[in-house]
């Protein structure tokens, strides 16, 4: 003990950071926590004098150990007046900080070692692990997995140095830190340094009367390269529960040539008014300049119809028919709704279809389904198919593309989210689906289906120009070619018209004009499969194979289902955000290349023990270089509090005020709704046929009444 009390008097150190290390290490291997204590300074405001503490010193203030006006429970007394301590100054001459007392004695019990990294000092997060924190947690980690990682690769928990609440802890600080002037301020700023960097970038917002944020929407450059590309359909919808505020999150998605989910912009907005709608319309296209989509698909939103109404008039434009079948199961009789379905999807005539809903309208209307019944006629070119025959949807009748990228931000957001956690969070989102098209790329250009069908001439083609996704679909139609057959061929001047059958049922007849005197050689189909859906139908591969056609037509080969979509431009995957958070885009790529190269370096130094001290010695070496900071010199409380005023004297003008919370149209409320049905857990509606939600009757096991009530009970 006396030894070790010389040892310690008489070391010297270079900072009070160096001094706190040292016995912070001490206090680990013997058990207990420090604080620090007592400080002095200079005239210059230079600390020359710290005292540095057994954490358990002192006792705390009668005022903190009284129920009195509290009503949690009081936290457990820790200090016990222990005097253990140790003081160190500062030698001016010397510039050295050398240790004046040193006191070891303890009253208390000591930790034992797996307990020590649950004590205070020495959960300490380095800077190293804050970098791999936040840039997990920015990737949308989850937090107890980044702690379940940091497990993994220090070995076990007391090797770690911190515990799971401190990376909570740290998320939240760092956050607080990012919105301290303000969340949408934060995020308004976020998407200027963006288009500073990009000027492709577009975004615009809207403040309200009293300055705060309104509306925001914005898109990167890429967003609007694939609005070009496969902007014909988009699918526009909007998501609750997205942030803290309420505010609804609105994205505008469409299909790429690999048919999966790609996304040309998004936005928040405080109402779901149509003067919003309206706006966030124009905004999308003053964005995609003034280029209109050919066909759109939402929810029923009366505010949202009238808008592309406004907006958009000369688009096709169909209701989402997964919330028609919500509505009709909520509203319809369940023995109807197989009749309702042959309209909402079944393609007739107009004429047929008036027909058919009114018979359909006579036979089931009722005072309780009179309304809807009505509302829905008036919205009929909406949702009949025999109204949205002639257009081009590419098969899509449901907005759950938008639903799937919802779905993909729910797993990270919540309703307490700020905006600029759902600008980061959105922005991975498309990274994934940027990253997921980039291998959908590499298997169509490196890999080519075989042939299966005995149509191996057009099927081979087919391999080459269009992508695997889309030729699946042509595939399994070549498959199906063996059941038709030419029930009649007509020729005339410049144009055959061969009628198509299936061989077992004449009743469905198909007429293929072909044109080869056309410089397209033109080849249409009546089924207008092509005109919807942009594929070639298998009436017109069957005809193809009768003329004996070794490749098909341009006219039936859509540029945007093609593999050569993208004209061979190049596509710019990576999001511009990579160095959020840093100091810029060039430290986060050295942080990078240092990791990728010391992981590789440390699975080599660790089989070979003379590599493994020379890279110990080389890391010692670098990290005794650090530089000490002026926070250090000075004092964290008073280095915070000339920051603060710095930042006060800079800020001039008013910033962006956060939005205030809106109350959102949404989805029906769990459990019974007015008016209909009840609904399940998750907001569908229960269809007549399911039980009903509510206390049943222990007699006869029905809703509506109970046992002393229930016509079984003979008393």
């Amino acid at each position: 003990m006396l030894e070790t009390h010389w040892k310690v008097m008489a070391m010297t150190f270079r900072s009070q950071g160096d001094a706190y290390i040292f016995y912070n290490n001490h206090a680990r291997e013997h058990g207990f926590s420090i604080r620090k204590q007592k400080v002095k300074r200079g005239a210059s405001g230079m600390i020359r004098y710290r005292r540095f503490l057994c954490s358990r010193a002192g006792r705390r203030q009668s005022k903190f150990i009284t129920m009195e006006g509290r009503k949690r429970r009081l936290r457990p007394e820790t200090r016990c007046d222990c005097g253990a301590h140790m003081v160190v100054k500062l030698d001016r001459e010397r510039g050295v900080w050398f240790v004046a007392s040193f006191v070891d004695d303890h009253n208390h019990a000591m930790a034992r070692p797996d307990e020590v990294c649950f004590l205070w000092s020495h959960r300490r997060i380095g800077d190293g692990q804050r970098a791999e924190i936040l840039a997990m947690e920015a990737a949308g980690i989850r937090k107890h997995i980044i702690m379940d990682n940091f497990i993994s690769r220090y070995g076990s928990y007391d090797k770690c140095g911190l515990i799971r609440r401190d990376i909570y802890n740290l998320c939240c600080r760092e956050k607080m830190k990012l919105i301290a002037k303000g969340d949408a301020e934060t995020a308004v700023g976020i998407m200027r340094s963006r288009k500073e960097k990009d000027p492709e970038f577009f975004f615009e917002y809207v403040r309200d009367k009293e300055g705060r944020l309104k509306s925001m929407f914005w898109c990167d450059a890429q967003s609007r390269r694939d609005y070009q590309d496969y902007g014909d359909v988009v699918v526009f919808d909007s998501t609750y529960k997205m942030n803290r505020y309420g505010m609804p999150f609105v994205p505008f998605v469409g299909v790429n040539n690999h048919r999966c989910t790609t996304v040309f912009g998004c936005a928040i907005i405080a109402d779901e008014t149509e003067g919003t709608y309206v706006w966030l319309l124009q905004t999308f296209m003053k964005a995609n300049c003034q280029v209109k989509p050919k066909s759109i698909i939402t929810d029923g939103d009366a505010a949202m119809i009238r808008a592309i109404r406004t907006v958009l008039s000369d688009v096709f434009h169909r209701l989402c028919s997964w919330h028609i079948e919500k509505n009709m199961q909520r509203h319809l009789h369940y023995k109807s709704l197989d009749e309702f379905r042959s309209l909402l999807y079944y393609a007739t005539s107009q004429a047929n279809f008036e027909q058919r809903w009114k018979a359909f309208y006579d036979k089931w209307k009722t005072d309780r389904t009179e309304e809807w019944l009505d509302r829905m006629y008036r919205k009929r070119r909406l949702w009949a198919a025999s109204y949205l025959s002639d257009g081009f949807f590419l098969g899509m009748r449901s907005n759950q593309r938008s639903e799937s990228l919802n779905s993909c931000l729910h797993l990270h957001l919540d309703y307490g989210m700020t905006i600029v956690d759902l600008v980061v969070h959105y922005e991975n989102c498309i990274v994934r689906l940027r990253e997921n098209e980039a291998y959908d790329d590499c298997e169509a250009f490196q890999k080519e289906p075989p042939s299966v069908t005995e149509y191996k001439a057009l099927e081979e083609h087919a391999a080459k120009v269009f992508t695997p996704a889309n030729f699946y679909i042509l595939q399994d139609d070549l498959h199906k070619m063996g059941q038709l057959e030419i029930f009649e061929t007509l020729v005339g001047i410049g144009r055959q018209t061969f009628m198509v059958t299936w061989k077992d049922n004449h009743k469905f007849r198909y007429n293929v004009v072909y044109e080869p005197g056309n410089s397209e050689e033109t080849i249409t189909c009546s089924c207008l499969r092509m005109v919807r859906k942009g594929l070639p139908c298998k009436h017109i591969l069957f005809v193809l194979h009768h003329l004996n056609l070794t490749e098909i037509p341009k006219c039936c080969v859509l540029h945007r289902l093609s593999k050569h979509a993208r004209d061979g431009l190049p596509v710019q995957r990576k999001s511009d955000m990579f160095g959020w958070g840093w100091s810029g885009p060039l430290e986060r790529e050295r942080y990078s290349a240092i990791t990728i190269k010391t992981a590789e370096a440390a699975h080599v130094a660790a089989n070979d023990p003379f590599l493994f001290d020379e890279l110990m010695k080389c890391l010692d070496n670098i990290i005794a270089q650090k530089k000490i900071s002026e926070e250090e010199l000075i004092g964290s409380r008073r280095y915070a509090m000339l920051k603060k005023e710095a930042s006060q004297a800079q800020q001039v003008e008013p910033g962006i005020g956060d939005p205030q919370k809106v109350s959102t149209k949404g989805a029906p409320k769990k459990g019974r709704s007015k008016g209909g049905p009840d609904v399940t857990k998750n907001g569908r509606p229960k269809d007549f046929t399911e039980k009903k939600s509510g206390p049943l009757c222990s007699l006869c096991s029905l809703p509506g009444h109970n046992k002393a009530t229930c016509h079984l009970n003979e008393k």
